[in-house]
């Protein structure tokens, strides 16, 4: 399977390479316009789902960040010693940015212009503490910060000041799962990693614990095996988009909406693959598009993987036209985005980077000859603001609808 599997991403990034090599002078003012229809609508029960047929995906595209964002903000972070932050994962609403967590290091909350605010619970397993954390959510409307830890009973609560608030209990203990918290009506709901034996795929529930109603797994279920996971991106107001990544074993499957005020689990986007076995993949819907990856486990040890570099490819949602992809960040003078479709989270595209790393990226980047002379300026400004002992250094750019 090894061999077999390197050998397909192999030419699936050939063909990218390749095709990306052919179109860096093409004007992207189309946008995808000029691709093929790789998705038609079919009709699933109720629903109407997007699918997608990976034999169609023959074009490959240099896809600028701003075709997707509004103009990037470059923040510098709080460089007190309490403000320190390593490269997390975070969260972006209009005026505060919440930094996850990374081992004994809390989360941390800063303004939008990035200056430290207070830490956010502690590492730990006392009350109001945490560990490992799977989910967390910024309610800057309602001053709440909730946060799930994996393996938990509870989602924790705190307001925008750090202060701990009674946790919601769970009426199931959640190996891991994502879950958005309804203020207006005192409800949670939840969908979590379905493992043989959890008697739900997604349910909801009050404040106190009490089901109100839940979903039963079905063929959405799992095997033990927490190298699989389930995420939201949040990226739509309104909806719960559900992508349960199962990669022991891979399988067929499909990007959710979770419309918890009818209790249904409702299809929207899919890919048909034609390799066995299916790669490694997972989907990501924007505002106007949805986006996957492809890859492949690469042995590293009789009992351990890793992937090797995905695909990315992007579909429009009204016509259906698709290709792969590499995205480049033209704000900053056209430099490659690494990992580019797990960085669309909360409505906002984020990089959260050391400053040596962004100086790094930013000295390769001024050695091109295809830089405006305002845009080299730009760039050596904000290089030379860099220096290798501050706090990170978060690009944020909020997606458009």
């Amino acid at each position: 399977m090894e061999k077999f599997g390197n050998l397909i991403i192999g030419s699936l990034c050939l063909l990218l390479a390749g095709s990306c090599q052919n179109s860096n002078n093409m004007s992207f003012s189309n946008g995808l316009e000029n691709s093929p229809v790789v998705g038609t609508f079919v009709q699933v029960g109720d629903d109407q789902v997007l699918a997608c047929d990976q034999k169609l995906l023959t074009d490959s595209i240099r896809l600028p960040l701003s075709f997707l964002t509004e103009e990037a903000e470059i923040i510098h972070l709080d460089n007190r010693d309490e403000a320190l932050v390593s490269d997390s994962r975070l969260l972006a609403s209009d005026n505060y940015i919440l930094i996850w967590n990374n081992k004994q290091n809390p989360f941390k909350l800063f303004d939008r212009k990035g200056k430290f605010l207070t830490t956010i619970g502690a590492y730990g397993q006392g009350p109001n503490e945490y560990l490992n954390v799977y989910d967390a959510s910024l309610d800057e409307k309602n001053n709440r910060i909730y946060i799930l830890p994996w393996q938990s009973a509870q989602i924790l609560v705190y307001d925008l000041e750090g202060n701990p608030l009674p946790p919601i209990p769970l009426c199931l203990r959640v190996p891991k799962g994502t879950f958005q918290v309804n203020p207006q009506d005192s409800t949670v709901a939840v969908v979590l990693l379905p493992f043989q034996g959890i008697p739900a795929i997604a349910w909801t529930q009050d404040f106190q614990g009490n089901r109100i109603n839940f979903i039963e797994p079905g063929h959405l279920q799992t095997p033990q095996d927490f190298s699989n996971e389930v995420i939201t991106n949040n990226n739509i107001a309104g909806t719960f988009d559900v992508n349960i990544l199962c990669i022991m074993p891979t399988r067929v499957d499909s990007l959710y909406h979770y419309d918890f005020r009818n209790n249904r689990l409702r299809p929207c986007f899919t890919l048909n693959f034609y390799e066995d076995p299916i790669p490694w993949h997972g989907y990501v819907e924007l505002p106007n598009h949805f986006m996957g990856d492809a890859s492949y486990p690469v042995r590293e040890s009789a009992n351990t993987f890793t992937s090797s570099p995905p695909a990315y490819y992007i579909v429009d949602k009204k016509t259906g036209k698709g290709a792969f992809f590499r995205l480049y960040n033209d704000f900053l003078g056209g430099s490659e985005i690494g990992g580019a479709l797990y960085s669309f989270c909360n409505g906002y595209f984020y990089k959260n980077m050391e400053p040596a790393n962004l100086k790094n990226m930013l000295e390769e980047t001024l050695k091109s000859d295809g830089l405006s002379e305002e845009k080299r300026q730009e760039l050596t400004t904000l290089a030379q603001s860099l220096h290798e002992n501050d706090n990170n250094i978060v690009i944020l750019a909020k997606l458009k609808h």
